[in-house]
């Protein structure tokens, strides 16, 4: 009998013992879930807070984008208005062909003013212009955008060369080859020849290793002065050239017939 109630004590004292246990523990996990919450709340308010100050930043940010594009609109324009201005000067004082370079719509329109106030429009179509500022890897900065204004033609040009410049390797992140790496095309050759022996004697790399580049810029080049020229190129109709004025074939071989040394060209 006596064993039995010690047993009944021992069993009661455990399952009080476990009972005290258990209440510590749902008292900790209690208070542990109060804590969370107060945390989750305000971990909720801050991301409140980040997302409302996110969408200020873009807001923010889109209202300077619309006005980035709206002072490229306005001094698109001003360009525009100024090139008009200049066009009517030339109407009144010269007579003879003409070209006009839109950089914004990669347009030109080649035109000629026949005296007593006719000026008729001649050829337009599509060309390439600069693409502007640009950078490489090693944060080295070019700008590769075409001067707007009033030029002349000052060279015109047949069979030119294109001269790989220093800042090519630059901008391909490449290291120059040393003078005596270079692959010169003998010139004893024809110009259809020295074409065909780059294009089909010379591999991929070998190629990067010619200096002087025979039919890179086509047929005819024209010389506006500035290093900036007139000669064929890809990517018309948008702004991917280096600064220079890209044209296709026939519409090249169109101006430099049209236009003489001293031509005016207008680029807005």
């Amino acid at each position: 009998m006596n064993s039995l109630k010690t047993a009944i004590i021992v069993l009661s004292c455990v399952l009080l013992t476990g009972l005290i246990i258990s209440l510590l523990s749902a008292d900790i996990l209690s208070r542990k879930l109060i804590s969370l919450q107060l945390d989750y709340r305000f971990v909720r308010d801050e991301l409140r807070i980040l997302s409302s100050e996110r969408d200020t930043l873009s807001d923010i940010h889109s209202f300077y984008r619309l006005r980035s594009n709206s002072l490229d609109m306005l001094e698109y324009r001003l360009d525009s208005l100024q090139a008009l201005m200049q066009v009517r000067e030339l109407s009144e004082n010269y007579v003879g062909y003409y070209l006009l370079i839109d950089t914004y719509q990669n347009r030109f329109h080649l035109r000629r003013n026949i005296g007593d106030g006719n000026d008729i429009l001649v050829r337009s179509g599509y060309c390439a212009t600069g693409k502007g500022w640009r950078s490489n890897n090693q944060g080295q900065v070019w700008d590769f955008s075409t001067p707007r204004g009033l030029r002349y033609v000052i060279e015109k040009g047949m069979n030119p060369y294109w001269y790989r410049p220093d800042w090519y390797w630059e901008e391909m992140n490449m290291i120059p080859p040393e003078p005596d790496e270079y692959i010169v095309i003998p010139d004893t050759i024809s110009w259809d020849e020295q074409i065909s022996f780059y294009h089909d004697s010379l591999t991929a790399s070998e190629r990067i290793f010619v200096q002087r580049v025979p039919g890179a810029l086509g047929s005819y080049k024209i010389d506006l002065g500035g290093g900036i020229l007139i000669h064929y190129g890809v990517g018309r109709g948008r702004n991917v050239s280096h600064g220079c004025i890209r044209m296709g074939s026939s519409d090249l071989e169109a101006l430099y017939r049209s236009l003489p040394v001293g031509a005016p060209v207008v680029i807005y």
